[in-house]
């Protein structure tokens, strides 16, 4: 059984709201902090690349790292050009990670080469620093789907696989993190590759549900920061209340 604190610590605290604003992502910003200080810190914070800045700036002295999603969130959509040049800004900024999302187009398309090379593009921009690959399980629905995501993002150069953006379709699944999970414990023990759930996990309860997943395929030592990531908006709060 993992503790409040331990959840807590694998959580990407996220902020990706249509209405985000300098001010807005200040206070969220010093929630972060404030939970730290609380003894409930997060791995991230993760928000949108133009707040890339501000968090660098107001988290410079803790252990939080920046994440931001990137590359035309959350649709991936629009000239690869503008969408690594938005990667390039933030990484410039300081972020420690980069979340981007799968070319599902290419993917459907049956264009694998091409959603590799996308990937190994973004990947090249920051080759010591943390690219999550978001697959949308909820869009890809079928296991053999996303196992093949999965693989492809691998193979581009992903350092985490993550389910979902939490916009457009259903988030996170026990099925789904499966499958990603069963993809990870087949790669060579020399190849480390993490893995994100996101969209949906709310409670205690449901982290619990994911890690009892990840644990059965992937081992307890994969139940770590720097493997596995929770992305959630309200997950820690409800930690501290419940």
């Amino acid at each position: 059984m993992y503790t409040k604190k331990e959840v807590c610590a694998l959580v990407d605290l996220t902020s990706l709201n249509a209405f985000d604003a300098e001010t807005s992502i200040n206070d969220f910003l010093e929630q972060a902090l404030s939970f730290e200080q609380k003894g409930f810190p997060v791995a991230a914070v993760c928000l949108f690349p133009n707040f890339s800045s501000l968090a660098v700036k107001k988290l410079e002295k803790s252990k939080v790292n920046v994440a931001v999603v990137a590359g035309n969130f959350p649709n991936a959509q629009g000239f690869l050009s503008t969408r690594l040049n938005e990667c390039e800004l933030a990484l410039e900024a300081g972020v420690d990670e980069v979340d981007i999302v799968l070319n599902l187009g290419a993917f459907d398309s049956g264009n694998y080469a091409h959603v590799v090379e996308e990937v190994q593009a973004y990947k090249g921009l920051m080759p010591k620093r943390n690219l999550k690959v978001i697959l949308e399980t909820g869009y890809l629905k079928t296991a053999e789907r996303i196992k093949k995501a999965s693989e492809l993002a691998i193979e581009g150069g992903a350092d985490f696989i993550k389910t979902s953006t939490g916009k457009d379709f259903p988030g996170a699944s026990i099925e789904a993190v499966e499958t990603m999970a069963k993809v990870i414990a087949d790669l060579p023990s020399s190849q480390k590759v993490g893995l994100k759930i996101s969209g949906g996990v709310r409670t205690y309860e449901d982290a619990l549900a994911y890690l009892e997943v990840v644990e059965k395929h992937l081992g307890k030592d994969f139940v770590d920061p720097n493997t596995l990531r929770i992305g959630a908006s309200s997950l820690v709060s409800n930690l501290m209340n419940e």
